[in-house]
């Protein structure tokens, strides 16, 4: 794994108009122990490798595609080609000209298919890696009937890790759709509906590429999306095109733990998912969410999984009758298992289901500890005594 500081320098590297970095969100980047390497794992392109021993990044490579942003899962990566809200916004249109049906098609078939299908009726993404669980569940929750993710001859396109990733998408989303009731159908399938055909009309060239734009219109969203890039750039105190802020560490909060943000993606899913109803009392297997199960029998109280918890899913809690533990909110866990790696004991695990009805009515898990006791005469008692004060606020003697 590399260090810290060479972390901070390689996810800096990957800035560019087509992927926002933010540094802090990196999991690798809070904890160099944790061992999440999703975005390498699942970049198409080659952009982001690891080959066991050395993360690498070449920037050049990167086609904008999205999936590394689908895959990460505190946002650490968030995709600008196009954005999400104008992703939505086209996929919002397509279903206007296609009568509730949401057509998105990679890159690869749709050149394939030139001349067969009308630009307005479908939503043209470069890999449908890109499509993520909050864009589909905002559809459902709007009362779109179907959505169609059309894809190319994955088995030999270069980037067949992102059709990967998409299918494991659509597995959540079907869940999300069963569990909450939802009628919206959604398939994944190598031609294009027939809703999207052209009727006949002559295909025009100008309207090729719905998301990248074209003429006056795809030069006024070109730089607008550049201006917003600079002027975050020289709020963060960096020069434009440089990726992110020069490295630095993240500062500590008063309560022991680093800054915590729960992705824009995941409250948008969950708002969505509050807007089709209530679900059904099941519990769900997704990509998604994690339940945090922890072994107090063996837990040495240390609470590091609450300090460098990404959303705060994990938290501190301490009573006036001096009990403390750590609570586990499931609504909020992005199953980075930062947690589960970083635990010195082994005392933490995380179940792959949830109960879907957790999602949504801010159920947690209160884990009680134990004091930890200071054992005396030791050669480094003191540090051991600094230390435990810092994790628990509980020090006893023994």
């Amino acid at each position: 794994m590399p260090s810290v500081g060479s972390m901070l320098e390689l996810i800096g590297d990957l800035g560019s108009s087509m992927v926002t970095v933010h540094q802090d969100r990196c999991v690798l980047v809070r904890n160099r122990n944790a061992d999440c390497l999703r975005c390498a794992q699942a970049c198409t392109s080659g952009c982001i490798s690891y080959d066991g021993t050395r993360l690498e990044v070449s920037p050049e490579r990167c086609i904008g595609c999205g999936t590394c942003a689908t895959v990460c899962p505190t946002c650490a990566l968030e995709a600008h080609h196009p954005n999400d809200a104008a992703l939505l916004a086209r996929c919002r249109q397509a279903a206007e000209e296609s009568q509730g049906v949401v057509c998105v098609a990679c890159a690869e078939l749709l050149e394939r298919a030139q001349g067969l299908f009308d630009e307005d009726k479908l939503v043209r993404v470069e890999c449908l890696g890109r499509v993520d669980e909050s864009l589909l569940s905002t559809l459902a929750a709007e009362g779109i009937r179907e959505v169609v993710l059309a894809h190319g001859s994955c088995e030999t396109c270069n980037h067949a890790t992102g059709y990967d990733v998409c299918k494991r998408v659509c597995a959540t989303q079907r869940a999300l759709l069963d569990a909450w009731h939802s009628p919206m159908k959604l398939r994944l399938t190598r031609k294009l509906p027939t809703v999207v055909q052209s009727s006949g009309r002559a295909y025009d060239m100008s309207k090729r590429s719905s998301l990248k734009l074209c003429g006056a219109e795809g030069m006024r969203m070109g730089a607008a999306i550049a201006d917003l890039a600079v002027r975050d750039a020289l709020q963060d105190g960096r020069e434009p095109g440089t990726g992110d802020a020069a490295p630095r560490y993240v500062k500590v909060m008063d309560d022991g733990t680093l800054p915590h943000f729960l992705p824009d993606r995941r409250e948008r899913l969950l708002d969505a998912l509050a807007a089709i109803g209530d679900p059904e009392d099941v519990m769900i297997d997704t990509r998604l969410w994690g339940h945090v199960i922890i072994d107090t029998d063996i837990c040495t109280s240390c609470r590091m999984c609450a300090t460098f918890c990404p959303t705060g899913a994990l938290s501190k809690f301490q009573d006036e009758n001096g009990s403390f533990g750590v609570e586990h909110y499931p609504g909020d866990c992005v199953k980075c298992r930062t947690c589960e790696v970083i635990c010195p004991a082994g005392a933490l695990s995380i179940s792959e289901e949830v109960f879907a009805v957790d999602m949504l009515a801010g159920v947690t898990d209160r884990y009680k500890m134990k004091p930890v006791g200071v054992k005396r005469g030791d050669a480094h008692t003191i540090w051991h005594v600094a230390q435990t004060m810092m994790k628990t606020d509980q020090v006893y003697e023994r």
